[in-house]
């Protein structure tokens, strides 16, 4: 949030009220201590000029006009605090950290078994998650492990006709609730087809419609616009696969 509401119509307002504009735009923490009668007195103007001025440019009054400076104030701090370097490294370890408490041998022993015994395994992400599905597919391949990616959303929408048995399909969402990845996967299921679902440790449709899932920890599940939110969590998941799949190969 900006200060912008305040000087939208500072074109209109006169020369008193352009300067009690001015003050609180240059001076935001202490108007959160400040009374219309107080600021009145700082500027040598009335508080009915304070009030009247809150309203000219949109709010209740005085009170509302103090708010709205107080959220802008906390928005800003917790910019500041996002974009510090210690806590962009806290939050990297705090969501890699989580995801692994997240996880059980037995579980990822399941979902690995049920990925290399598949006659196919279908991989399909949408939006960000596609690079990491993609990945994930190309290493299965790399191991030996029959596998296609998908990320058309044209093939995705037929796909679920023409699946087979003993072929599986494996959803990537960190939001659980793209509606693509939800319609493929009610078709498979449909069919008696097994489900993995990848996707945040939250309550949403993907992992109620799958029959295997495995979870990662996200501070953020909101990917619908402008999505810039970290997918380290599927990251980690898609590694674990990787790793374990090829350790068992090993052996």
């Amino acid at each position: 949030m900006n200060l912008s509401k305040l000087a939208q119509n500072y074109g209109s307002l006169t020369e008193l009220e352009k300067k009690i504009v001015e003050y609180i735009m240059n001076n935001p923490k202490k108007i959160l201590c400040l009374t219309a009668n107080e600021l009145a007195e700082i500027l040598f103007v009335s508080k009915t000029s304070i009030i009247n001025l809150s309203k000219k440019i949109g709010f209740d009054g005085y009170s509302e006009l103090r708010y709205y400076v107080k959220n802008h104030i906390q928005s800003n701090e917790k910019k500041e605090q996002i974009l510090s370097y210690d806590t962009i490294l806290g939050n990297i370890h705090d969501e890699i950290t989580k995801t692994l408490y997240l996880q059980s041998e037995e579980n990822i022993k399941t979902i690995a078994e049920k990925i290399v015994g598949s006659r196919m395994i279908y991989v399909i992400a949408r939006g960000a998650s596609k690079p990491i599905a993609d990945f994930l597919s190309s290493r299965l391949a790399i191991l030996k492990v029959k596998s296609i990616f998908i990320g058309d959303p044209n093939v995705i929408d037929v796909l679920g006709e023409s699946l087979g048995v003993g072929e599986s399909i494996l959803l990537m969402s960190l939001s659980g609730e793209t509606e693509k990845i939800l319609n493929i996967a009610k078709a498979a299921r449909a069919r008696s087809i097994d489900v993995i679902a990848l996707t945040s440790f939250s309550n949403n449709s993907l992992q109620n419609i799958a029959n295997y899932n495995m979870f990662c920890f996200a501070n953020n599940t909101k990917t619908k616009y402008n999505d810039l939110i970290s997918r380290l969590g599927l990251h980690t998941l898609t590694q674990i696969l990787i790793t374990y799949i090829a350790m068992t190969r090993e052996e």
